[in-house]
Formats: C-alpha cells, structure tokens, sequence
C-alpha cells in the first residue's frame, strides 16, 4: 500500500457537468497534523489509518460513487501554523480531520466553529474537544469517569495494594487523565503519591528512588512510551518483582515501549481501546497491512481512530444525500454535523458505538498483559461497569 506522509482535510473538487448539474468529482479531506517535529512518529500513523481507510473505500466504489483522497497538511506542534492552515481549508472545504495535537485543536478549533465546519478529533480526550461541539466529536466520553471505572477494575484485580504512586508527565489531556486515575484510586480509599515527570528528562534514576522510597504496592505511568519503558527499567533495576502491578496508560501503548526495554516490560499491564486479539476479517486486514507497512510492529492504540472517522464521514455524506455542492457549503457542513453529533450503531474496525449529542459513550476499554512482547487481554471494561 502506497503510504502518504500527511494530514486529512476535506476538500470538494466539482466540476459543471450538462444542464448545469454541479457534480463532485472526488472527495479530498484534509486532516491537520503533527508530521514533523516531536510526535511525527504518531503524525505518521494517524495519518496511515485514515489514508488505509480512503484506500478502502476507494477499492469498493467510493463516497456516494466518487473516490476520496486525504490531503495531509503538517501543523507539526504549532498553534500559529494551525491556525493559518485552518483559515486557509475553511474557505471551501466541507469536512476536515484533526487538529492534531492539543494547542493546535486550541489555536485552530475556534477558526472551524466561527466558519460551521466540522473537523474531527479523534484523538483528544474530551475536556479538549468539548468546547468546539457541535463542530468536533469526541472519541471518548468524560476522562475522569471513564477512567476512574477502568483504574478500579484494575485494582480489583488484586487484594495487596494500598499505596500508589502515579508517574505522570504534564502534557497535553495526560494531566487530565492522570485525574481520572486519581479519582479510583480516592474512591478505593488508597493512598496515592504523585510523581512529576519532566518533559526535557532523560535520566529517571532520581525520580524512581523518590517513588520506591514511599514503598508503592503498585506504579501508574502517565508519560510518553519512552519515558515509561525507562522508568520500568529503573524500577527492576532497585527489586521491583511484581510487574502486573505495574500499569501504562493508552498514549504510552506505542513501539517505543517495546523496543526502548523489551524485557523490562515483560508482565506489565497496559489499557487501550484496541483489542489486538479480536479475530473479524475487516481487523485481520488492517493489522496485516500496517505490520508489514511498519517492519512488523503491532498497531498502536490510536492508529484506527482516522481510519473511523473517515469511514463516519462517508456514512454522513451518503445518508444525508450531500453533494458536494460548493453553492450548498453551508448547508451541507451542517448536515454532515448534525448527523454525526447522534449517529447510532456505527461500525467501527474494533466495535460498534453510539455518538450521544457529539460524545461517544459505549465503548469499551481493554486492559492488557504484556507477555513476549504482545499484549494479551485480561480485562474487557465496559462504561459504566
């Protein structure tokens, strides 16, 4: 599969076909996102699955009969070129992808909703894309409950654990999410210790002796893979021996954490909202062709996120019989918005989900352990359990 290094934002060419009919052509979406700079490598993949689904859909006749492309537009980590480019893409496209990442969606987000165009994060938590509804979506419900009820299933599984210290890194929704670990961990009545992880740190040797100092029974991560596989690295090396009790949050579900110490994260736990054991055709698929696009490595737990969100943007067009019309912009970019805020049912790579007013709200969350290198599943959790 022939890869593109960019981002999806939702452009119309029409062009004037016999008896003035206005006839779309192809379907460009552009998708704001990070392709250079600190998080290309997830620029990278995000923009894989939403460029894998366009592929798809293109090989089985396209969006209302007329191929799509995805337009990759680099914001890399810049609020200011966000902003630009989002000025530049409101002026005539229908639907975009992104911002990705979170001061972009801040910058850039305001620029969409002024001009009532949807564009999709789908890789925020909900506290960064709550307030740009109904011209975003969130991926995921409220991150403090829903990860107050994953960090107690978790817990629930052992009996021996009554401190626990949280290594969390101050960037982007982690702080937020951090929260919602906190709130389990609160309603358990545990004693928690928190840790900061420097974003610029490169040695965690100080760090993890100030942690194990508090004679933690179990380790929460909240920071980037690398940094996560390092401080696991340093937490054996002082006698940690129960690594179940140890577990990494969902952004951190990256190769980093499997290459930068591959035997030191052996037994640890990890949640995502990708179940790499799930065995459907349309699954099977897509792993297969990211493996071998990306020498063999598992596909990290956002990768499928644009790939959905395209698919939700063919469903859109076609149940709401948009056009492409450039005189019917206005009118169609709510269409597609009001459609999307309560679609129900919709089939996803992994499951099924119900968008309520905007938010989806029934999905699960999968907690993994770490065995040979793969992530093998322990715990399905479903909202609200």
């Amino acid at each position: 599969m022939k890869k593109l290094v960019g981002v999806l934002v939702l452009l119309l060419v029409a062009a004037t076909a016999s008896f003035g009919q206005v006839v779309t052509n192809e379907w460009q979406i552009p998708f704001l996102n990070a392709l250079t700079g600190a998080i290309a490598s997830i620029g990278e993949y995000l923009h894989w699955g939403a460029n894998y689904a366009a592929e798809e859909i293109n090989a089985a006749g396209g969006i209302a009969g007329k191929p799509v492309k995805i337009i990759p537009v680099d914001v890399a980590l810049d609020p200011q070129k966000g902003s630009v480019e989002m000025a530049r893409i409101v002026k005539d496209t229908l639907v975009a992808l992104g911002p990705v990442p979170e001061p972009v969606i801040m910058a850039a987000m305001p620029i969409a909703v002024e001009n009532g165009m949807m564009s999709i994060t789908a890789t925020t938590s909900y506290e960064y894309a709550a307030p740009y509804l109904p011209w975003t979506l969130s991926w995921f419900p409220p991150t403090e409950d829903r990860l107050a009820t994953l960090i107690a299933a978790y817990l629930n599984q052992f009996n021996d654990i009554k401190t626990v210290v949280q290594f969390v890194e101050p960037m982007g929704p982690w702080p937020g999410m951090a929260k919602g670990h906190s709130k389990a961990i609160a309603d358990k009545k545990l004693k928690e210790v928190k840790v900061d992880v420097p974003i610029d740190a490169v040695s965690f040797g100080p760090i993890v002796v100030r942690a194990m100092a508090q004679k933690p029974d179990a380790i929460i991560l909240a920071c980037n893979a690398e940094k996560a596989a390092k401080i696991i690295k340093e937490l054996r090396g002082l006698g940690w021996k129960k690594m179940n009790h140890i577990l990494v949050f969902s952004s951190a579900d990256t190769p980093e954490l499997y290459t930068t110490s591959p035997k030191d994260v052996e037994g640890v736990q990890i949640y995502n909202y990708t179940n790499d054991d799930l065995d459907t055709p349309r699954w099977n698929a897509f792993k297969k062709a990211y493996m071998a696009d990306h020498k063999g490595t598992q596909v990290p737990s956002l990768a499928p996120n644009y790939y959905d969100a395209v698919y939700m943007i063919k469903e859109a067009i076609e149940k709401t019989g948009v056009t492409g019309d450039p005189k019917k912009l206005k009118e169609e970019r709510k269409k597609i918005a009001d459609y999307l805020q309560n679609v129900k049912g919709f089939k996803g790579l992994l499951f099924e989900w119900d968008n309520v007013n905007g938010v989806a709200m029934t999905k699960p969350t999968y907690i993994f352990e770490i065995r040979n290198g793969r992530k093998n599943l322990v715990l399905e959790v479903k909202p609200g359990l």
